[in-house]
């Protein structure tokens, strides 16, 4: 097949010059100086027809109003995450789980050692850190039947994401992920088209597998085997995997068509600034 032909078979876009493109992303004050700051301002910069939601918190008022107002004037959408009552309904159904640092009252020993080397261990104990995704996007996606994708918060823009190509990332489906060769999906980018078919039941169930406690089932209690468990489901919507293949640390942005519009600094605030133990 020429390159002509292949030009003229690829899909056309079909999404409406008008649909809604909401990203959401989540941090707390030190996060925010982290990286967080830097991943509002670029996106921003770069995608101004894009909406950018943000879900913030910090143990000081005054600096948590610091940070609202600094991100209302870049344009974002700031939302407060201790005034969403699904946070706080799961850490008193969770609390027995979750690290007294966190607001829980597991015991220090539940989860002996510090830093991403303890495997399966880090993954339960920083839960709570993680299931901060699961209340932010249950909260952008209300009343909302467009295009929504989750960004870590130590992702950055460094160039324009055309709509075409954010379309094409779905391929038709109604989720995009990234996973290529890793045991588990890498979930610092991922995306939901709320219009198709069992995206809504998809993010749906990976809340109630928290709430019901589902995940210590599992040796693992992140978002990431979550997200892959219950796209394994028959009532799942169709996804599509972006990634060839995972390189440095397990990243796998860098082997995904979105490369050239943003990047993911994985491990930045636990191998690289020691934030997450």
């Amino acid at each position: 097949m020429s390159i002509l032909d292949r030009v003229l078979r690829r899909p056309r876009t079909s999404w409406p010059t008008d649909r809604t493109v909401r990203f959401v992303t989540s941090f707390n004050d030190v996060f925010y100086d982290a990286s967080g700051r830097r991943c509002v301002e670029t996106f921003r910069e770069y995608n101004p027809g894009f909406e950018i939601w943000t879900y913030i918190e910090a143990e000081d008022p005054a600096r948590l109003a610091t940070m609202e107002a600094q991100l209302d004037a870049m344009g974002a959408t700031v939302v407060k995450l201790n005034g969403l009552p699904l946070l706080e309904e799961f850490r008193q159904v969770a609390h027995d789980v979750i690290p007294k640092g966190m607001g829980g009252s597991a015991p220090d020993g539940m989860f002996p050692g510090d830093g991403p080397q303890t495997g399966d261990v880090w993954f339960r104990k920083n839960m709570f850190r993680w299931f901060r995704k699961i209340v932010a996007l249950d909260h952008a996606a209300r009343v909302f039947d467009e295009v929504l994708c989750w960004m870590d918060c130590d992702c950055f823009s460094k160039a324009a994401l055309p709509r075409e190509k954010l379309e094409r990332a779905f391929g038709g489906t109604g989720v995009f992920i990234m996973k290529g060769n890793r045991v588990h999906s890498e979930t610092g980018l991922v995306g939901y088209d709320l219009a198709e078919p069992g995206v809504r039941w998809l993010l749906d169930a990976m809340k109630q597998h928290y709430m019901s406690r589902g995940f210590e089932r599992l040796n693992r209690w992140d978002d990431c085997i979550t997200l892959d468990i219950h796209l394994a489901d028959a009532r799942a919507p169709r996804h599509r995997d972006l990634a060839k293949r995972a390189v440095g640390h397990g990243d796998v942005l860098p082997t995904t068509m979105l490369a050239p519009y943003l990047e993911h600094q994985k491990g930045l605030h636990s191998r690289g600034l020691g934030l997450v133990r």
